[in-house]
Parts: C-alpha cells; sequence; structure tokens
C-alpha cells in the first residue's frame, strides 16, 4: 500500500519542480552552459553536430561557447555558418553582433597599449 503513494508522490515533485528536467541532449547542453560549464555544453552541442543536427540554433550556441572559452576564430566561424543559415534570425544577429563589437574594442585597446609601451 506505501508504494503507490510513493510513487504518485515522486510524480507530483516532479511535475510542480521548477527546474524541469531537460527533454533533450540539446536542453541539457543549454543548462550546462547557464551553469557557465561551456567546454561541457560546447561538447554536447558538437556531438550533436557530428550526429547530423545542423542547425543555425546549434551553430550560434556553439559560437557563444568558443566565444567564452577564448577561441574567437573558431566562435567566427560557427557565427557565420549561423547566420548563413538563418540570415534573418535576430538573435543569431545580434549575437554575432555584440561579438564583433568586442573583438574591435579588445584590438583597438592593444593597439592603444601598444602605441602606449612604444612610446615609453
Amino acid at each position: 500500500m506505501m508504494i503507490p503513494i510513493l510513487i504518485i508522490s515522486i510524480c507530483i515533485v516532479n511535475a510542480c519542480s521548477t527546474n524541469p528536467v531537460p527533454k533533450t541532449e540539446f536542453e541539457f547542453a543549454n543548462r550546462l552552459a547557464q551553469d557557465d560549464l561551456w567546454k561541457e555544453a560546447y561538447f554536447r552541442w558538437s556531438r550533436l553536430l557530428g550526429q547530423g543536427q545542423e542547425s543555425a540554433a546549434l551553430y550560434n550556441n556553439i559560437a557563444v561557447a568558443r566565444e567564452k572559452m577564448g577561441q574567437f576564430d573558431e566562435a567566427e566561424q560557427a557565427y557565420q555558418k549561423a547566420m548563413n543559415l538563418s540570415p534573418g534570425n535576430s538573435t543569431i544577429k545580434s549575437n554575432y553582433d555584440r561579438f564583433k563589437r568586442m573583438l574591435k574594442e579588445d584590438r583597438d585597446k592593444n593597439e592603444e597599449n601598444k602605441k602606449k609601451n612604444d612610446k615609453e
């Protein structure tokens, strides 16, 4: 008699959870990224690509992960693939534009520091 009540209790707890269990590997990787586990998220998204699940969203997520890991050339390639697959996607465009601004600011700062060091 106690077992059915326990099973029902578990089902109710899971149904009412504010943090539902991811239904797909893609969702699980997204959750990892939200927790700043970028290498693991990247690994899982890359594995999905290897399984033939190519999509603009997947390339966008890979681009963000590569960016967070400091792999800027690879991030740019992934952003470009995402943009090619979904040129009108405002989220991807926004991420890519932000990435390009960040790169430009970083390059400008490096040039400024170099000029400053050359004068000294």
